[in-house]
């Protein structure tokens, strides 16, 4: 999909359009309108998004037909950023399972010594 984002900025600034007035038109955050512009697909939020991104950009600038045969080749994005984008995701991934894990022994800590403590005020009042 190389030079797509190029043609796009280069339609958006010929109408004299800003990316604000492109993200009301297409709904597509301005940092997303920012990275296809850039050709820096692996800042969207994922692979299932460049396609659909690209074309609801190209039509709100009706250059939709002009992009449609370069959308159906096969994705030019190197492979080296789709597994870094992998990575990426993967390590997220383990942080947040790590992040899940801590809380809930965290709680089950937390649990445990307030009965632990509920016990021993029972006994030394008992």
């Amino acid at each position: 999909m190389t030079g797509l984002g190029t043609l796009l900025k280069k339609a958006r600034l010929q109408q004299e359009l800003t990316i604000e007035e492109m993200t009301e038109r297409t709904k597509i955050k301005p940092q997303f309108l920012q990275a296809i512009e850039e050709e820096e697909y692996h800042l969207l939020p994922g692979d299932a998004y460049v396609k659909p991104f690209l074309r609801t950009y190209a039509k709100a600038l009706g250059l939709e037909d002009e992009i449609a045969s370069d959308l159906e080749r096969p994705q030019t994005i190197s492979e080296e950023v789709i597994v870094e984008t992998g990575i990426r995701e993967r390590r997220e991934r383990v942080r947040k399972a790590r992040r899940r894990r801590f809380i809930v022994r965290l709680l089950l800590g937390i649990v445990i010594l307030s009965g632990a403590a509920y016990l021993v005020y029972r006994l030394l009042n008992a």
